[in-house]
């Protein structure tokens, strides 16, 4: 073999070492760099969670709330739904009333059905 022959062998051998060992300290920095990343997650996880303490903590907030909440005023709340009951109920007997005797005065109230198919459970007759 030729010395020329040997030094272009080493010379490849060099490029070809030259080209891995970029290639190596390429993927060795993104595996620091996510070994990092990773690591700086965990910490900022742990030091954002919460604990159990933190929990009953605003649990029993939260119910002191409710607590005030349901004791500022039930007896109005429970007088105003009474009344909105009452108009309701009333509402519904005029109404009653009002069909009944529709039915009864012969077609007065009635709504106009030319097909002869009784109203459906939500159809309501008009005037």
């Amino acid at each position: 073999m030729s010395l020329d022959g040997l030094r272009a062998w080493i010379a490849e051998v060099e490029r070809k070492l030259g080209m891995r060992t970029r290639v190596f300290l390429v993927l060795a920095a993104i595996a620091i760099g996510g070994a990092g990343a990773g690591i700086y997650l965990a910490i900022d996880t742990r030091e954002n969670a919460v604990s159990e303490s933190d929990m009953q903590e605003l649990q029993q907030e939260l119910e002191g709330q409710i607590g005030t909440a349901g004791a500022t005023d039930p007896a109005g709340d429970t007088a105003r739904l009474e009344t909105e009951v009452k108009v309701l109920q009333a509402q519904v007997k005029a109404l009653g009333a009002k069909a009944a005797g529709a039915s009864k005065g012969g077609g007065n109230g009635a709504p106009e059905n030319p097909g002869g198919t009784p109203a459906g459970p939500g159809e309501f007759p008009t005037e």
